[in-house]
């Protein structure tokens, strides 16, 4: 259980305007990435020695992302953590009662790495992303 945090996840209207407030913060921003499978626009912004910050803009047909920002506008809204095995990591958390929301499927974001989201009550949302 080597969980690592890889970023923090916002949930935008526009990367473009989260971008440039997080600019004030010394945040650089990449490319955007567009992600047709999960219906979102992602954006990695980077600090030395910090965190990344993942903003994620959800496609207009997104409808469960859109009802999330109409309700509570741009705020984190997950944390992500790397690990060595994601299969693996996966079944530990449904053994521990974590409601998976998709099995472990490739992102274009992390180079067509797995990844896979979970909900718990006590935390919240979490992402995993495999290491490799």
């Amino acid at each position: 259980m080597n969980y690592k945090i890889n970023h923090i996840g916002y949930l935008t209207g526009s990367i473009p305007e989260t971008a440039k407030a997080f600019e004030v913060l010394g945040y650089i921003a990449g490319a955007t990435i567009h992600d047709d499978n999960q219906q979102t626009r992602i954006c990695f912004l980077h600090k030395e020695g910090e965190t990344n910050i993942e903003l994620v803009e959800p496609y207009e047909e997104n409808k469960t992302m859109q009802k999330m920002l109409a309700k509570r506008g741009v705020t984190p809204y997950h944390v992500c953590y790397e690990v060595e095995n994601i299969d693996a990591e996966y079944d530990r958390m449904i053994v521990n009662n974590w409601t998976a929301l998709f099995k472990p499927v490739q992102a274009p974001a992390f180079g067509h790495r797995k990844i896979c989201y979970f909900w718990n009550r006590e935390i919240g949302f979490i992402e995993l992303v495999n290491k490799y």
